[in-house]
């Protein structure tokens, strides 16, 4: 028995969607990405699934509102509980029936099931899900798949996620997710969160170059614990990277009860919160004629730090592969 392996779905995009350039918004392309790995990964796993991480989501073009985004998921690496979903955005220009490939992104989904906990029952989790899933047919199977995921395991436990210090991030928004957030129930979506460290890493890329900054890359993203309806998010975002053309933002989401209010402690080893999510995303600054400037460095002292060293690493691999 095989299952589905792919899906699609359309949106059409709307002036709510747009940044302040009038072209969509990029974290609004990663919700809808997503959205669509969600469901096909549910779809063939029979069952909830949850975002665990990402890797090499491109913005290649912009959306434009009043165009059709149409995302396009394949299911093209299946493991014990693990799957990863490739996918391309296409936009169309309704009238002209013009189409572009604007995005492409691989992201990884975990099976899991929602439990009550023992020592709460009117509270649930998420673990591991216990069904099996279906194989997957060896001539789809992704050659890649499996020294991704590998390379992404060994880089979250190189740098243990709670290892941040507060210190490293300028950029804070605290936000309280509503019911439309809601993914698998009580969890909020992992779309929803990533739109959200979208908007974060921008404001963080904005105040360092002065100009008005584009994603051009979600170049990896780490999630190590779901988020709850009523948790309160705190997003961190900082300038990590510099070169002559683009920056490096790395953003997380620190949960926390709602109840704390006043902002939360500043020992973030704390029980008080929880880093739940990390990403690295790269963007380009703009001028007034939509033109790519030149980015300022970071200050000397911000520089040849270990994320200063991964940032120049991962620079350097991406440049290596556009010669």
């Amino acid at each position: 028995i095989m299952a589905s392996n792919s899906r699609r779905l359309a949106a059409l995009m709307c002036p709510s969607h747009a940044n302040l350039m009038g072209n969509v918004h990029g974290g609004t392309i990663l919700n809808l990405l997503e959205q669509t790995g969600r469901v096909v990964s549910t779809a063939y796993s029979r069952g909830p699934c949850a975002l665990v991480g990402a890797a090499g989501t491109e913005f290649r073009q912009p959306v434009r509102v009043g165009e059709v985004a149409t995302v396009d998921a394949t299911v093209d690496y299946v493991g014990d509980h693990v799957m990863r979903v490739s996918m391309d955005v296409t936009a169309e220009e309704m009238a002209s029936g013009t189409k572009r490939v604007t995005n492409t992104a691989k992201m990884w989904y975990s099976t899991i099931d929602i439990v009550r906990c023992e020592d709460d029952a009117n509270k649930s989790k998420a673990v591991v899900g216990s069904r099996s899933l279906l194989p997957l047919d060896p001539l789809l199977m992704a050659q890649d798949a499996i020294p991704e995921h590998e390379a992404s395991i060994k880089a979250r436990e190189s740098i243990p996620l709670n290892a941040r210090v507060e210190s490293e991030f300028p950029v804070r928004i605290h936000h309280l997710p509503g019911p439309d957030a809601i993914a698998n129930h009580p969890f909020v979506s992992a779309g929803y969160i990533l739109k959200l460290m979208d908007s974060g890493a921008a404001l963080a890329a904005v105040a360092h170059t002065r100009h008005q900054c584009v994603t051009v890359l979600l170049d990896k993203v780490c999630f190590s614990t779901p988020i709850q309806f009523g948790d309160l998010c705190t997003v961190r975002a900082a300038v990590t990277f510099t070169s002559e053309r683009s920056c490096e933002v790395v953003a997380q989401v620190w949960k926390s009860p709602s109840g704390i209010v006043g902002g939360l402690p500043d020992d973030h080893a704390s029980l008080a919160a929880v880093c739940a999510v990390e990403a690295r995303f790269i963007f380009v600054a703009l001028d007034n004629n939509m033109k790519v400037v030149s980015i300022p460095e970071l200050p000397v002292e911000k520089q040849r730090t270990k994320r200063w060293e991964v940032g120049a690493s991962k620079h350097k691999e991406r440049s290596g592969l556009r010669c």
